[in-house]
């Protein structure tokens, strides 16, 4: 018998047709769906994809047109991924707002998968809008084999899927997704972490971010649950906090910005309240910005039984290429956690002097970019034995372990007065300031060229004037004098930006010069 995970539909294919059709697969505010329903209602839009015309490769060896899924994070938005992977479509997930078609015309789009009429700016034909239509399940075990699509490989290019960046490292691109290094992907996660059906995994990130692959997709190919967050639970930690008590997950994926507004919440919380959210958790993924080693010690103290990881991967990567495991009672001594090793089949390179830039090699790397990427740090290339290899842009350094530890992007290496400032230094030493919980530093533009620290004050810390002092005082020895802050703010939480991540353009927003009033003239 043929291996049913030599291909992204294959694993698929495969996930589905063993899980129990009775479990539960996705559950989220509107209902719940088992994995029969998750299977009908996939196969279903499946065949209606593969059968419409641009469904299958071109004679140019192009691959099939891709299908525009603008649905937002659930179970729908879960199906449609799964029913262009069975029909051998790649998939582009956007926003359910998206207002303009240029991307879509961009690349080819011919189908569109929506939960209501097609958007304005959509002139295809009513025939080439689809919804994932959800039948309620038939008494006892349904035999769906027959129902079921044929597992059909991405063709010609082997393109995947496409993801817009978010453009906060440079110009929006657009990454041509490798259905094989997904593939690869999923096959590592659910082996690594040894994810089943008795697993429950958080789903706080949106379709058109890859962080959601590891929480939905990784879940599929598992037979684990999807528990779906609403917006509203993303909002501070204490809704966090109360979603992880009712669904009780075995597996959280986040970033560090909002584990750190869950921790603001846990560490004010009752133990019977960690215990429900936290009891039955054994594992915490942490990725999408630099993971600060106080912050793991923040979690340690109210959640000290779960395994932690680190990962790391640039969307470009495919998802994600290095981990660190942090088994309980493990120590840290870098001032942040380190992202560890490649997962099977990568390499990763740095220059003999350090910091340097890191450089993955890896036949799993995205195919590059369908658009953008000009005078981006981040690029593809060549290893001199034909490797694909992608320069990610950020600085790294390799612990006294051989564990490899990220410094920071190398475009927040800055040069003021003609010195060279580390801004990823600045923040690290910030941070191990008792009272400071997060720091983000920036290098304001002007002829002044100011560098100026954003944070969060932690615990019982004192505020405003007297945390400014206490941190300006914490820094002195410790960071060069050319690296030392003009100015402090302090702030009761840093802005995110819409995947949870902390918004740099917003903090740089509150240093620009206010007009000034307009005095009336009677």
């Amino acid at each position: 018998m043929a291996e049913p995970t030599e291909s992204l539909s294959g694993l698929v294919e495969a996930a589905l047709a063993t899980a129990d059709p009775a479990r539960l697969a996705v559950t989220e505010p509107a209902g719940s769906w088992t994995y029969g329903e998750l299977d009908r209602a996939s196969a279903e839009l499946a065949a209606a994809l593969a059968a419409a015309p641009g469904g299958e490769p071109a004679a140019d060896g192009a691959g099939p047109a891709p299908v525009a899924v603008l649905l937002p994070r659930g179970a729908a938005a879960v199906a449609a991924m799964l029913a262009c992977v069975r029909a051998g479509r790649p998939f582009l997930p956007l926003p359910p707002d998206t207002s303009s078609a240029a991307l879509p015309e961009l690349l080819g789009v011919r189908d569109l998968v929506t939960a209501g009429p097609p958007p304005a700016w959509w002139t295809g034909p009513a025939s080439r809008v689809h919804q994932v239509r959800r039948e309620d399940p038939p008494a006892g075990r349904e035999d769906l084999s027959a129902a079921r699509p044929a597992a059909r490989a991405a063709a010609g290019d082997g393109t995947g899927y496409f993801l817009a960046t978010s453009g906060t490292t440079g110009a929006p691109k657009v990454v041509r997704g490798s259905a094989a290094g997904l593939a690869h992907y999923l096959r590592w996660q659910r082996e690594e972490l040894a994810l089943g059906p008795g697993d429950v995994l958080s789903n706080s990130a949106d379709p058109w971010f890859d962080f959601s692959f590891k929480e939905t997709l990784a879940a599929v190919v598992s037979g684990a649950t999807v528990a779906v967050l609403t917006d509203r639970e993303l909002l501070g930690g204490a809704h966090l906090l109360s979603w992880a008590a009712e669904h009780r997950p075995t597996m959280v994926c986040l970033l560090p910005s909002r584990l750190a507004a869950l921790l603001g919440a846990a560490e004010q919380a009752p133990a019977e309240l960690l215990d429900a959210a936290f009891g039955r958790l054994r594992l915490l993924l942490v990725s999408g910005e630099v993971f600060p080693t106080p912050l793991l010690a923040r979690w340690r103290a109210v959640c000290p039984h779960a395994t932690v990881l680190n990962l790391y991967g640039p969307t470009e990567s495919t998802v994600i290429k290095l981990r660190h495991t942090v088994p309980p009672g493990a120590a840290v001594d870098t001032p942040t956690v380190p992202v560890g090793t490649p997962i099977p089949g990568t390499e990763a390179l740095l220059d003999a002097e350090e910091p340097a830039e890191l450089t993955l090699v890896s036949e799993q790397l995205a195919l590059g970019y369908a658009s953008g990427g000009q005078g981006s740090a981040t690029r593809f290339g060549t290893h001199p034995d034909g490797r694909p290899l992608l320069h990610t842009g950020d600085l790294a350094r390799r612990t006294p372990d051989g564990a490899i530890e990220i410094v920071g992007r190398s475009d927040h290496v800055v040069k003021r007065h003609g010195v060279k400032v580390s801004l990823p230094d600045l923040e690290a030493q910030a941070r191990t300031c008792p009272s400071v919980g997060s720091a983000v530093a920036l290098l304001l533009p002007g002829e002044r060229e100011r560098i100026v620290l954003c944070c969060t004050p932690y615990g019982a810390a004192a505020e405003g004037p007297a945390l400014r002092r206490l941190l300006r005082e914490h820094l002195l020895g410790r960071v060069p004098a050319a690296a030392m802050p003009d100015a402090v703010r302090v702030l009761p939480e840093l802005p995110l930006d819409p995947r949870g991540k902390v918004d740099r353009r917003a903090l740089a927003a509150l240093f620009e010069p206010r007009p000034e009033p307009v005095a009336a003239h009677g």
